[in-house]
């Protein structure tokens, strides 16, 4: 159970982010340590080097005031007073011949060929090198360098001070770094804690929501704007997922009492068919009752399937170039048989050509749904006109007609699906053309509005971007 709770916790996002804090924290304290590190043992070196030039400048001076004699006193004193394994002083002749030195014992022995060869040739007047000491712990620093004719002096001193400071610092920074890895996982943690609270509300809130408390939001605060935009778009998504069920509910009642009546009448009918003897043209008449019914059930749920399919996305309209002018001139073509039937006016007021990108489909449906509702509600001798405006970077389409118009009451709800007023009980129809006309128009980004005004006639208007 332990190992499964770790596993768990190696894939949380907390432990993720506090892994992350500490690495970032330790690479960083790493690359402060190293420049410093290197700054201190470069600083050391240099002191170092200075007092070893200051010591062969020292000695030079004392060679061209007392010559060698008084060079040869002045190393048998260092000698005397020095730590032959912390320090040790030598002088030479050009061919590496020993004229006095300290007590070497301790250092081995140190090739000087190179080094005299070097010298020699008048290119550099010291030269400073690091020495590896047989049976010792340290290193030392050496100097070699003229001082004199023919006169070589070497010094050198052990780098067992520095080397122990800095090792004494390596082992500090160590410490405080494993002290501060731990002070910055548990702030690390600390702050993903903090950073991931608000996500906690939201999984909670999904739970909840999954349990079906389907009114529960996000309490959105004012903490991080990451979290701020995640809650409110969380709360949006929630909000649309109730309107959709509440829609779906809806639906599902308006469905069933709309399929209940066409299917009463068609089984009434077979009933009769089937009690009493018919001649053949009331059984034709039956046939011909029950297939009108079918084909408004099929068209009802077609209706119903497309509506659904493009409110949620799943059929998206296709985007082609389209002149609306001549798809509103061959819709008017298509129904004006119809209008004249009740004597009913059709005017266009349309540009030559006015091109539109969109779903050609689409937007005849939107335009002939519109066109059959202002022949439908418009009585006799009525008049409806068809006008086409660009204005900016939008296109209207307006439909008017001298109907029957909608009461102020009814306006807000025509949209909605198998809602009718009580005007449109009497002519027919299901009460979803209007909301597959709000659906087609919208999912092409575009608008409608409607102004109606009762006995006198309705303007509805459709609005789409450029």
């Amino acid at each position: 159970m332990p190992l499964k709770k770790i596993r768990n916790l190696k894939n949380t996002l907390a432990f993720r982010l506090t892994f992350l804090y500490a690495g970032i924290f330790f690479l960083s304290a790493l690359l402060i340590f190293s420049f410093c590190y290197y700054k201190i043992y470069t600083v050391t070196m240099d002191n170092l080097d200075e007092e070893l030039i200051d010591e062969i400048e020292k000695y030079s001076s004392i060679m061209s005031e007392d010559g060698i004699e008084g060079v040869k006193e002045e190393i048998f004193e260092e000698g005397e007073e020095e730590d032959p394994e912390e320090e040790f002083y030598s002088l030479l002749t050009v061919n590496g011949d020993v004229l006095i030195s300290t007590d070497l014992s301790s250092w081995g022995d140190i090739d000087v060929d190179d080094s005299l060869a070097k010298l020699q040739d008048g290119d550099i007047d010291h030269i400073l090198h690091t020495l590896t000491i047989p049976e010792n712990d340290y290193k030392a620093r050496m100097v070699m360098a003229f001082i004199g004719p023919g006169v070589v002096l070497q010094i050198g001193e052990t780098l067992e001070d520095a080397e122990i400071y800095l090792q004494i610092f390596r082992i500090w920074f160590l410490i405080l770094l494993f002290i501060a890895m731990i002070f910055s996982s548990i702030i690390g943690l600390f702050m993903a804690k903090r950073a991931l609270l608000d996500m906690e509300d939201v999984t909670n809130t999904a739970l909840e929501i999954s349990k079906g408390v389907y009114d529960k939001r996000v309490q959105v605060k004012d903490r991080f704007e990451e979290i701020k935009r995640l809650g409110g778009t969380f709360n949006n998504m929630l909000d649309r997922i109730q309107n959709l069920l509440k829609s779906m509910r809806e639906v599902n009642d308006n469905i069933a009492h709309d399929l209940r009546s066409p299917l009463t009448r068609i089984r009434g009918a077979a009933e009769m068919s089937l009690m009493s003897e018919r001649s053949p043209d009331e059984y034709k008449n039956t046939a011909i009752s029950t297939i009108e019914e079918c084909d408004r059930l099929i068209e009802m749920v077609n209706t119903m399937l497309e509506i659904t399919e493009i409110e949620s996305g799943i059929s998206a309209p296709q985007t082609d170039e389209l002149d609306v002018a001549k798809l509103i001139r061959d819709a008017c073509e298509l129904f004006r048989p119809i209008a004249m039937e009740k004597k009913i006016t059709i005017m266009e007021d349309l540009p030559v050509k006015l091109i539109f990108r969109g779903d050609k489909r689409k937007l005849q449906r939107i335009i002939s749904n519109l066109l059959d509702n202002a022949i439908k509600y418009t009585s006799e001798s009525g008049t409806i006109s068809i006008s086409v405006k660009a204005k900016g970077k939008e296109i209207d389409i307006i439909f008017e007609d001298t109907g029957a118009g909608i009461s102020e009451v009814e306006v807000p709800r025509i949209f909605e699906r198998f809602y009718q007023c009580d005007r449109s009980r009497s002519k027919g129809g299901v009460g979803l053309g209007l909301s597959l006309v709000k659906a087609f128009t919208e999912a092409m980004n575009g608008s409608i509005s409607v102004i109606s005004t009762v006995n006198k006639g309705s303007r509805f208007a459709v609005t789409f971007p450029q």
